[in-house]
């Protein structure tokens, strides 16, 4: 997740690289952002401006899919 940009920037930068720093120490796999290209999209949220609508969870699903897929695929080609 990515903080909200109110919260500061060098704040919103260190929350951003502490997932990136903790997938790399751990060779973890990394969403970058879940809810890019929905977020404050307001036809893509519901009306409490945070959570998706069916469309955006679309987006979302597609999100997870792109880092998702190249994991199961290392580990059904064992």
């Amino acid at each position: 997740m990515q903080a909200p940009p109110n919260l500061g920037q060098r704040y919103t930068s260190q929350f951003r690289d502490l997932f990136v720093d903790l997938a790399a120490a751990h060779a973890a796999a990394l969403i970058p952002f879940l809810l890019e290209g929905a977020a404050a999209i307001p036809r893509l949220n519901q009306g409490d401006g945070i959570h998706p609508t069916a469309e955006g969870q679309r987006i979302l699903a597609e999100n997870v899919w792109q880092v998702l897929e190249p994991v199961l695929g290392t580990l059904t080609s064992r």
